[in-house]
Protein backbone atom coordinates (compact mmCIF):
# COMPACT_ATOMS: atom_id res chain seq x y z
CA UNK A 1 0.00 0.00 0.00
CA UNK A 2 2.81 2.42 0.89
CA UNK A 3 4.69 1.66 -2.32
CA UNK A 4 1.55 2.30 -4.37
CA UNK A 5 1.01 5.61 -2.59
CA UNK A 6 4.55 6.71 -3.30
CA UNK A 7 4.12 5.86 -6.98
CA UNK A 8 0.99 7.98 -7.13
CA UNK A 9 2.83 10.86 -5.49
CA UNK A 10 5.72 10.59 -7.92
CA UNK A 11 3.37 10.59 -10.92
CA UNK A 12 1.55 13.62 -9.57
CA UNK A 13 4.81 15.47 -9.01
CA UNK A 14 5.84 14.83 -12.61
CA UNK A 15 2.55 16.28 -13.85
CA UNK A 16 2.70 19.38 -11.67
CA UNK A 17 6.54 19.79 -11.91
CA UNK A 18 7.04 19.40 -8.16
CA UNK A 19 10.00 17.69 -6.49
CA UNK A 20 9.56 14.82 -4.05
CA UNK A 21 12.04 14.75 -1.17
CA UNK A 22 12.55 11.40 0.51
CA UNK A 23 13.91 11.60 4.08
CA UNK A 24 15.29 8.45 5.67
CA UNK A 25 17.72 7.23 8.30
CA UNK A 26 20.24 4.38 8.29
CA UNK A 27 20.90 1.93 11.09
CA UNK A 28 24.02 -0.13 11.73
CA UNK A 29 23.06 -2.45 8.89
CA UNK A 30 23.20 0.51 6.48
CA UNK A 31 19.57 -0.04 5.51
CA UNK A 32 17.66 3.15 4.62
CA UNK A 33 14.48 3.35 6.69
CA UNK A 34 11.91 5.97 5.53
CA UNK A 35 11.12 8.84 7.85
CA UNK A 36 8.94 11.02 5.66
CA UNK A 37 8.03 12.25 2.20
CA UNK A 38 7.78 15.94 1.29
CA UNK A 39 6.65 17.77 -1.85
CA UNK A 40 8.65 20.84 -2.88
CA UNK A 41 7.03 23.23 -5.33
CA UNK A 42 7.45 26.80 -6.60
CA UNK A 43 4.52 29.18 -6.39
CA UNK A 44 3.50 31.82 -8.93
CA UNK A 45 4.95 34.60 -6.76
CA UNK A 46 8.42 33.02 -6.85
CA UNK A 47 8.37 31.41 -3.41
CA UNK A 48 8.95 27.77 -2.49
CA UNK A 49 6.54 25.61 -0.53
CA UNK A 50 7.26 22.32 1.21
CA UNK A 51 4.24 20.13 1.90
CA UNK A 52 4.37 17.09 4.16
CA UNK A 53 3.00 14.12 2.22
CA UNK A 54 3.73 11.31 4.62
CA UNK A 55 5.46 10.85 7.99
CA UNK A 56 6.39 7.35 9.07
CA UNK A 57 5.27 6.22 12.50
CA UNK A 58 8.75 5.07 13.45
CA UNK A 59 10.02 4.18 16.89
CA UNK A 60 13.60 5.38 16.96
CA UNK A 61 16.08 5.93 19.76
CA UNK A 62 19.79 6.23 19.06
CA UNK A 63 22.31 7.78 16.71
CA UNK A 64 21.70 7.40 12.99
CA UNK A 65 22.80 8.64 9.59
CA UNK A 66 20.21 10.88 7.94
CA UNK A 67 19.69 10.64 4.19
CA UNK A 68 17.89 12.93 1.73
CA UNK A 69 17.11 12.33 -1.92
CA UNK A 70 15.28 14.06 -4.76
CA UNK A 71 15.15 11.85 -7.82
CA UNK A 72 17.55 13.15 -10.45
CA UNK A 73 18.42 16.34 -8.52
CA UNK A 74 19.69 15.73 -5.01
CA UNK A 75 21.42 12.81 -3.35
CA UNK A 76 22.69 13.39 0.19
CA UNK A 77 23.57 10.11 1.88
CA UNK A 78 24.33 10.58 5.58
CA UNK A 79 24.14 14.38 5.39
CA UNK A 80 24.03 14.39 9.19
CA UNK A 81 24.83 11.93 11.97
CA UNK A 82 22.66 12.68 14.97
CA UNK A 83 20.63 11.21 17.78
CA UNK A 84 16.96 10.61 16.95
CA UNK A 85 14.19 9.99 19.42
CA UNK A 86 10.44 9.48 19.33
CA UNK A 87 8.28 11.51 18.99
CA UNK A 88 10.00 13.10 15.99
CA UNK A 89 9.90 16.77 17.04
CA UNK A 90 12.21 18.16 14.39
CA UNK A 91 12.49 20.97 11.86
CA UNK A 92 13.39 19.88 8.34
CA UNK A 93 15.18 22.92 6.89
CA UNK A 94 15.32 23.03 3.08
CA UNK A 95 17.95 25.45 1.72
CA UNK A 96 17.34 26.81 -1.79
CA UNK A 97 19.45 29.04 -4.05
CA UNK A 98 18.49 32.14 -6.07
CA UNK A 99 16.76 29.90 -8.64
CA UNK A 100 14.74 28.12 -5.93
CA UNK A 101 16.69 24.92 -6.49
CA UNK A 102 17.26 22.74 -3.42
CA UNK A 103 20.93 22.77 -2.43
CA UNK A 104 20.91 21.05 0.95
CA UNK A 105 18.69 19.96 3.82
CA UNK A 106 19.23 19.77 7.56
CA UNK A 107 17.35 18.50 10.59
CA UNK A 108 17.23 20.18 14.00
CA UNK A 109 15.30 19.38 17.18
CA UNK A 110 12.32 21.59 18.05
CA UNK A 111 10.41 20.67 21.18
CA UNK A 112 7.39 22.75 20.10
CA UNK A 113 6.73 20.51 17.09
CA UNK A 114 4.38 17.54 17.11
CA UNK A 115 6.19 15.90 14.18
CA UNK A 116 8.74 16.68 11.49
CA UNK A 117 7.87 20.12 10.11
CA UNK A 118 9.46 21.39 6.90
CA UNK A 119 10.55 25.00 6.38
CA UNK A 120 12.29 26.78 3.51
CA UNK A 121 15.41 28.87 4.01
CA UNK A 122 16.35 31.38 1.31
CA UNK A 123 19.85 32.76 0.67
CA UNK A 124 20.66 35.96 2.53
CA UNK A 125 22.84 38.75 1.21
CA UNK A 126 26.04 39.15 3.19
CA UNK A 127 27.13 42.44 4.76
CA UNK A 128 28.69 44.99 2.42
CA UNK A 129 31.95 46.53 3.55
CA UNK A 130 31.97 50.36 3.52
CA UNK A 131 34.05 52.00 0.82
CA UNK A 132 37.09 53.69 2.34
CA UNK A 133 38.59 56.59 0.43
CA UNK A 134 42.34 56.25 0.18
CA UNK A 135 44.38 59.30 1.14
CA UNK A 136 47.50 60.23 -0.82
CA UNK A 137 50.58 60.34 1.38
CA UNK A 138 53.56 62.47 0.42
CA UNK A 139 56.90 61.11 1.56
CA UNK A 140 59.54 63.42 2.96
CA UNK A 141 63.26 63.05 2.38
CA UNK A 142 63.64 61.46 5.81
CA UNK A 143 60.91 58.91 4.98
CA UNK A 144 62.56 58.03 1.69
CA UNK A 145 65.99 57.68 3.30
CA UNK A 146 64.57 55.50 6.08
CA UNK A 147 62.82 53.33 3.52
CA UNK A 148 66.06 52.97 1.58
CA UNK A 149 68.01 51.93 4.69
CA UNK A 150 65.28 49.50 5.75
CA UNK A 151 64.95 47.72 2.43
CA UNK A 152 68.67 47.66 1.73
CA UNK A 153 68.06 48.74 -1.82
CA UNK A 154 67.65 51.98 -3.71
CA UNK A 155 64.06 53.20 -3.71
CA UNK A 156 62.58 54.07 -7.06
CA UNK A 157 61.40 57.69 -7.07
CA UNK A 158 60.38 60.06 -9.83
CA UNK A 159 63.21 62.06 -11.37
CA UNK A 160 61.83 65.33 -10.05
CA UNK A 161 61.72 63.89 -6.54
CA UNK A 162 65.27 62.53 -6.41
CA UNK A 163 67.48 63.93 -3.65
CA UNK A 164 71.21 63.56 -4.34
CA UNK A 165 74.04 64.06 -1.87
CA UNK A 166 76.88 66.22 -3.37
CA UNK A 167 80.45 66.88 -2.19
CA UNK A 168 81.86 70.20 -0.90
CA UNK A 169 83.77 70.75 -4.15
CA UNK A 170 80.60 70.25 -6.22
CA UNK A 171 78.78 72.79 -4.09
CA UNK A 172 81.57 75.46 -4.18
CA UNK A 173 83.26 75.04 -7.57
CA UNK A 174 81.94 78.38 -8.82
CA UNK A 175 83.55 80.26 -5.94
CA UNK A 176 86.84 78.44 -6.51
CA UNK A 177 86.81 79.31 -10.21
CA UNK A 178 86.06 82.97 -9.47
CA UNK A 179 88.91 83.13 -6.94
CA UNK A 180 91.31 81.57 -9.45
CA UNK A 181 90.39 84.14 -12.11
CA UNK A 182 90.87 87.03 -9.67
CA UNK A 183 94.25 85.64 -8.61
CA UNK A 184 95.45 85.33 -12.20
CA UNK A 185 94.31 88.88 -12.97
CA UNK A 186 96.06 90.37 -9.92
CA UNK A 187 99.24 88.36 -10.53
CA UNK A 188 99.30 89.40 -14.21
CA UNK A 189 98.87 93.08 -13.33
CA UNK A 190 101.69 92.97 -10.76
CA UNK A 191 104.01 91.29 -13.26
CA UNK A 192 103.34 93.97 -15.87
CA UNK A 193 104.03 96.71 -13.33
CA UNK A 194 107.35 95.10 -12.40
CA UNK A 195 108.36 94.82 -16.06
CA UNK A 196 107.39 98.48 -16.69
CA UNK A 197 109.48 99.73 -13.73
CA UNK A 198 112.58 97.81 -14.84
CA UNK A 199 112.40 99.36 -18.37
CA UNK A 200 112.24 102.89 -16.98
CA UNK A 201 115.33 102.32 -14.83
CA UNK A 202 117.34 101.16 -17.85
CA UNK A 203 116.46 104.32 -19.86
CA UNK A 204 117.54 106.61 -16.99
CA UNK A 205 120.96 105.02 -16.84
Amino acid sequence: MLVRLLRVILLASMVFCADILQLSYSDDAKDAIPLGTFEIDSTSDGNVTVTTVNIQDAEVSGEYCLNAQIEGKLDMPCFSYMKLRTPLKYDLIVDVDEDNEVKQVSLSYNETNDAITATVRYPEAGPTAPVTKLKKKTKTYADKKASKNKDGSTAQFEEDEEVKEVSWFQKNWKMLLLGLLIYNFVAGSAKKQQQGGAGADQKTE
